[in-house]
C-alpha cells in the first residue's frame, strides 16, 4: 500500500478511536467516578479530585513526554502520536455533553470498556497512538528491553491505587475490570479471532518426508523441511513447520502420532499470520 494512502488510513482510524475513547472517559467512565488506563486515565484522576479539564490535562501530561521522545524516538511516530494526543483532547472537549444513561455496575464495566478498547484498538490496527504511556513504554522498551506491555502495566497499576486511596476499593475494581474489559477488546480489534497455532515438529529422516506430504495432502497446508541435528545424541533430525488453524490442530497431531509416536512437538499460539495460505492476510498491510 503507497505510503500516502497508509497515512490517510492511519488519520482516519486516528480521529476514529479518538473519538470512542473519549465518548467512554465522559459519557460511561467520569460520571461513575471510573478510570482508564495510560495517561488519560490520569487526567481523568485529575478531573474528578480537582475539577481540572480533562482535555486540557491530557496536553499539559504529554507536553513533557514528547519533548523526552523528540531524543529518543522516530519523527513519523512522535508526528502521528501528537496529531493522535491532540485529537484526543478534541474530542473530549467535544462530548461532556453526551451521556449515556447506566444503572448495573456490569453495564459499566463492559460498555466503558468496550468502547475503550474498541478505540485503543482502531488507533493500534491503523499502527497510531496517542502519546501518553506509549510514548514511555517505547523508550523504556528501546533503552530497557522491558516490554511495552510491562511498562504499561506499571503505569496502570499507579492509577489503579490512586483510585484505592482517593475513591474506593470498590470503585478501584470496577476501574480495575473497565481495563481488563478494554484490554481483551484491543487484542480482539488488532489480531482478530482468526488466531492460529504454529507447529514445530521434530522427527528423524525415516517419517518426515511422509508425515510432510500427510499433512499437505490432509490438511491443504504447506510444511516447510528444516535440517537439523541433535546437540546430544548428535544424530540427523528434521524440523516440520507449518502453521494451522485451531480446528486442525487435533488432526495435526493424530497425523504425527501416525508416522512417529517419538516425534517432538511444540504448539505456540500465533495472532496474526500474513502470506499466502488458507485464512491468512494475503499482505502486510490488511
Amino acid at each position: 500500500m503507497p505510503k500516502l494512502k497508509l497515512d490517510i488510513q492511519r488519520t482516519l482510524f486516528i480521529i476514529i478511536g479518538t473519538f470512542l475513547i473519549a465518548l467512554s472517559t465522559n459519557a460511561i467512565l467520569i460520571p461513575n467516578h471510573l478510570l482508564s488506563g495510560g495517561i488519560n486515565g490520569i487526567a481523568t484522576f485529575l478531573h474528578l479530585t480537582l475539577d481540572w479539564n480533562v482535555g486540557l490535562m491530557v496536553i499539559v501530561l504529554n507536553i513533557p513526554l514528547f519533548i523526552i521522545a523528540i531524543f529518543f524516538l522516530k519523527k513519523h511516530f512522535i508526528i502521528f502520536s501528537f496529531f493522535g494526543m491532540l485529537m484526543l483532547s478534541f474530542w473530549l472537549e467535544v462530548t461532556p455533553s453526551i451521556t449515556i444513561s447506566t444503572e448495573s455496575p456490569l453495564t459499566v464495566i463492559v460498555l466503558g470498556g468496550l468502547l475503550n478498547g474498541l478505540g485503543s484498538g482502531i488507533i493500534f490496527r491503523g499502527d497510531g497512538s496517542t502519546g501518553g504511556s506509549d510514548i514511555i513504554a517505547k523508550i523504556v522498551n528501546k533503552h530497557f528491553s522491558i516490554s511495552m506491555a510491562n511498562v504499561n502495566m506499571m503505569v496502570n497499576t499507579v492509577i489503579i491505587v490512586l483510585s484505592i486511596c482517593f475513591f474506593s476499593i470498590d470503585l478501584a475494581t470496577l476501574t480495575l475490570a473497565t481495563m481488563f474489559v478494554a484490554s481483551r477488546v484491543t487484542h480482539f480489534v488488532v489480531d482478530g479471532v482468526n488466531y492460529k497455532r504454529t507447529l514445530f515438529i521434530i522427527t528423524d529422516e525415516t517419517h518426515y518426508e511422509p508425515m510432510a506430504n500427510h499433512i499437505m495432502s490432509e490438511l491443504l497446508r504447506g510444511v516447510t523441511i528444516i535440517p537439523a541435528q541433535g546437540a546430544y545424541t548428535q544424530a540427523n533430525r528434521y524440523i516440520l513447520y507449518t502453521t494451522v488453524s485451531i480446528r486442525e490442530l487435533a488432526k495435526i497431531k493424530s497425523i504425527v502420532a501416525h508416522h512417529d509416536l517419538a516425534a517432538f512437538v511444540t504448539v505456540t499460539p500465533t495472532a496474526q499470520v500474513f502470506g499466502n495460505g488458507r485464512g491468512f492476510m494475503h499482505n502486510i498491510s490488511e
